[in-house]
């Protein structure tokens, strides 16, 4: 993904040190998170009862949830630092704001939570409609979270728990009103009605969002995992008799019917998944702990008396030397009290360790259950409506609207997502979000000016330069920024814009050109460019397509960061992550400007060609000026620049010398890395100018890759793509660009055909940082150019699945959206609303679904005072997340909590703007006629193609 592990990591320090240190729903369905808690003593509450198989019930239970504290303006400034805590009243308040004259008070914990062990005894509970509990399963995950002080004086992030408890009974729920009599009265008794026709069935995973009736993915998902319970966790309903699914309007009636098949079991490889192997390891739910005496590092002898093990058993070498994250090894040459830990799926340690524990597991795939498909593609629907799918004897799933709006409908939503990111002007609300501005400079705000390059930046690509070093002495320039230094979008979980962000405008400017007239005329709810940008030129734009006040809107910022000389600043950050707290309008840490380099100069100016060109074809001669003679200047600092190195990072340069910055790493080293990942930047940026019109000398640049060997990996197919677009582009290039574009996409399209859960993931990428659910930029770029050159179906449909997977059609059933969806998303890492102890705003989707043993940091599991402490003596239960997460399977280990960074952030390039895309591509396809040409047959395999 775009969001790299190395800058990624570094990030996530700067964002966690000052921690450290102190209904949307679409259509004519239900109202997001409907009322149905039932309060029971000590706040606990049951949240809904619904059927999970037809002799399971599943309940929810829910800790409370925590009660948001507010920002409170102060008569006179506090003496202490912020991110101190001091009492005001009866509370505790966080200092807060550059001029410490503001507290944030703290959260209120849930006080109370639902005691674990009572809940699990099965024998205790009171027969239900004449059923007896046979067993009780659960999973307790955190679903809300606060910030609190601890008893140290510290600052918390913390956590509240939702309780899903499967109650499995000696038989089938039999229709009609019944009761849950809870063990020892833990709860009031809880009544509910079963009914299949219209009780929802927890394992029916389908969209939350609907379908348009042209739609040619209409499909759904029957998943359950139980936590402990036999087979590992995975309920094949094939032994309940269950194979055929209806569809029922919203007058119940039937409106088409189906077969329900089976489309993955838990020992179906998926290769491609982006992990080590097609079936990673899993522990095994409550499985008999043994003790480990030790590790031989020479011959890989596992010493554990006793151990009973058998040859060819897996197993986990958990602790192993106090490590956190477990070795999965199978058993080879046991004795009685040893083994060989064979087939170890990383590589084992180098020294000897002693400690741990030896606990079962097996391998399976990132489902780990069965998977069916419920397919009514087929389908067509007559009217809109609510409709419901319905497996009888079973339940149904939750409603769902169809409608020719729905996908304009989800882009507006993240449209708006996008402008909730704005800096720099304050946030009206017109997408649910209010915010005063944030990180306008002035006299008492300034924005420092910096030599550091973001190119040399770790938040840049291959950086080596920590960018708190941008703030020392020696890395200032001494000036202030202009007034001029403000808009853009914050990143994330952070405030930070960058130059990566052009990504966003890029993709709508493409999207924009291929949308059909009625579509880039469409009203997203954008303010005008002239309501919130300075320059005279925006005048005359107010009649432009609302969509394009958007890219208008971000590529403006960085032309105003653009040097007199025509070079453009990579960004504006802070001087470290926010305080935990602190909204981004009381930001107290100093902000600086990158310097000019290449790259980032590159970047801005194929861009901004882009926009010159799209403005040029709608009539808007002078601000497509403005930008044109902008792009040029930036490209021709850049191609200087990238003649002469040392020139164009001489301060730099001095500034690292003065600073011993080489000493390790010889500056000659660093130049040949930079020059390296320049190369492709610096050749996208011709070909934008080359189909700009600028001349026949910037269509030989690419020509000249091209020939090379250049294909279209990643960022080259945006340069591939802008040159075969251009008129005066050879006939012959522009064929092999296509033909490699449509092969490349057709390719990973078919390698979805093995997955348990479709999408647009790159099958070669990894399992993380934002791989989970929403696809990246060149995925999203690569499916949506393949599919208008060839108009592939299986293209078009897996498009579809990866929309539907992202709002619902998933194993938790939840929309990893915010804004979108009955059962969303709540707290994805967005300091402000946090911050500010409102609700998130909508249009973020977050990273989603990611690998636990990628990410295990100290603070979030681990020791007593963790997050989530795994396995440590005196923590209370009701702190930990169970089963453990390396028993949970990939699809059912998503962390509700915004410190579960790798899952829960997301960024304006990466997610946002990707989901917009998407969606305005299959908006596009609403009604659209049958394919003008046949696409050919799809690939058997995936394809190497340019990467």
């Amino acid at each position: 993904m775009a969001a790299l592990p190395a800058s990624g990591a570094i990030r996530l320090g700067r964002r966690l040190g000052p921690l450290l240190l102190a209904g949307l729903l679409l259509g004519a369905a239900p109202a997001a998170e409907p009322p149905r808690s039932v309060p029971a003593p000590g706040g606990v509450s049951v949240h809904e009862v619904t059927i999970a198989a037809p002799d399971i019930l599943a309940v929810e239970l829910r800790d409370p949830a925590f009660a948001p504290g507010r920002i409170l303006a102060l008569d006179t400034p506090r003496p202490e630092a912020p991110g101190t805590w001091v009492r005001h009243g009866n509370a505790w308040g966080l200092v807060i704001g550059p001029d410490r004259a503001h507290l944030r008070l703290a959260d209120a914990g849930p006080g109370t939570s639902l005691d674990r062990r009572a809940v699990g005894a099965a024998k205790d509970y009171g027969r239900i409609g004449g059923r007896q509990v046979l067993a009780v399963y659960r999973k307790s995950m955190p679903y809300d979270s606060g910030i609190v002080r601890d008893e140290g004086g510290g600052t918390r992030a913390g956590v509240s728990f939702r309780h899903q408890v499967y109650l499995k009974l000696d038989g089938p729920v039999t229709r009609g009103s019944h009761a849950i009599t809870w063990p020892g009265d833990l709860l009031p008794p809880t009544p509910f009605t079963y009914d299949d026709r219209t009780t929802r069935a927890i394992a029916l995973r389908g969209t939350q969002l609907g379908h348009a009736p042209a739609d040619t993915a209409k499909t759904a998902y029957l998943a359950l995992w139980l936590p402990g319970g036999p087979a590992a966790g995975a309920v094949d309903f094939r032994r309940y008799g269950l194979n055929r699914f209806v569809v029922l309007d919203e007058d119940g009636r039937a409106v088409h019917s189906g077969e329900i098949r089976l489309r993955t079991a838990p020992d179906t490889p998926e290769p491609g998944n982006g992990l080590a192997k097609p079936l990673p390891d899993s522990l095994d739910v409550g499985g008999l702990r043994r003790p480990l005496d030790g590790f031989r590092a020479r011959d890989g002898v596992v010493s554990a008396r006793g151990h009973g093990l058998r040859e060819g058993e897996r197993v986990a070498l958990d602790r192993l030397g106090g490590e956190r994250v477990p070795f999965f090894v199978t058993v080879k040459a046991p004795t009685r009290d040893g083994f060989v830990a064979a087939l170890p799926d990383r590589p084992l340690p180098e020294a000897d360790r002693s400690g741990g524990s030896l606990l079962p597991a097996h391998p399976t795939n990132r489902a780990a259950t069965f998977v069916f498909e419920l397919d009514y593609t087929a389908w067509r629907p007559r009217r809109p409506g609510p409709y419901r799918l319905y497996v009888p004897g079973l339940g149904v799933s939750d409603p769902f609207p169809v409608a020719d709006t729905v996908w304009l409908d989800a882009a507006r939503v993240a449209i708006g997502g996008l402008y909730n990111h704005r800096s720099g002007i304050a946030l009206d609300g017109r997408f649910g979000f209010h915010r005063p501005a944030a990180f306008r400079p002035g006299p008492d705000r300034p924005v420092r000016l910096s030599r550091l390059p973001l190119a040399w930046s770790v938040e840049g690509v291959e950086g080596f330069v920590s960018p708190e070093k941008a703030l020392e002495p020696a890395w200032l320039t001494g000036r202030d920024a202009p007034a001029t230094y403000w808009g853009g979008y914050m990143d994330a979980g952070d405030w930070d814009r960058r130059i990566q962000h052009v990504d966003v405008a890029s993709l709508l400017l493409e999207l924009f050109e291929g949308l059909p007239p009625h579509l880039r005329n469409a009203d997203f709810g954008l303010p005008r460019s002239s309501e919130v940008l300075d320059d005279p030129v925006y005048a005359a734009t107010d009649a432009l397509p609302n969509l394009l006040h958007e890219p208008i809107w971000l590529l403006d910022f960085f032309r105003r960061l653009q040097a007199p000389h025509g070079g453009v600043s990579g960004g504006i950050e802070s001087g470290g992550g926010p305080l935990l707290g602190e909204p981004s309008f009381l930001e107290h840490q100093a902000v600086f400007a990158y310097a000019p380099d290449p790259i980032a100069s590159y970047r801005y100016a194929g861009a901004a060609a882009g926009l010159a060109r799209v403005l040029r074809g709608l009539g808007q001669e002078a601000p497509a000026a403005l930008f044109r003679e902008s792009a040029l200047r930036a490209w021709r600092w850049a191609e200087a620049g990238g003649a002469d190195p040392e020139a164009a990072y001489a301060e730099a340069l001095a500034a690292g010398r003065e600073t011993g910055l080489f000493s390790a790493i010889p500056w000659e080293t660093r130049r040949a890395t930079l020059q390296r990942i320049t190369g492709p930047v610096r050749i996208a940026a011709a070909a934008a100018l080359f189909r700009l019109g600028e001349g026949r000398a910037f269509g030989q640049v690419f020509e000249q890759a091209w020939g090379g060997g250049f294909g279209i990996a990643e960022r080259r197919a945006d340069a591939a793509w802008d040159y075969a677009a251009a008129p005066e582009a050879d006939a012959r290039i522009r064929g092999q660009i296509e033909a490699a574009l449509v092969r490349e996409a057709t390719g990973f399209a078919a390698a979805q055909r093995a997955l348990s859960y479709p999408s647009m993931k790159h099958p070669y990428a990894p399992a993380g940082w934002g791989q989970g659910g929403a696809p990246d930029e060149a995925m999203t770029r690569l499916f949506v150019r393949a599919h208008r050159l060839s108009r592939h179906p299986e293209l078009l449909r897996v498009m579809e699945q990866t929309a539907q997977g992202l709002l619902g059609a998933n194993q938790l059933g939840l929309s990893l959206t915010t804004g979108l969806g009955i059962r969303r998303v709540r707290h994805p890492l967005h300091e402000d609303h946090r911050a500010m102890g409102v609700p998130v705003p909508p249009g973020i989707t977050i990273y989603g679904f990611g690998p636990q043993a990628t990410f295990s940091p100290d603070w979030l599991f681990g020791p007593a005072w963790a997050i989530f402490p795994e396995d440590e003596p005196g923590v209370p239960a009701e702190r930990r997340i169970e089963p453990t997460r390396f028993a949970m399977p990939y699809f059912e280990g998503l962390i509700e909590h915004p410190l579960m960074v790798m899952q829960q952030e997301y960024t304006v390039h990466q997610s946002i703007g990707t989901t917009a895309a998407l969606w305005l591509h299959l908006a596009a396809q609403s009604g659209r006629p049958t394919p003008p040409r046949d696409p050919g047959p799809m690939p058997t395999a995936i394809t190497s193609g340019g990467r």
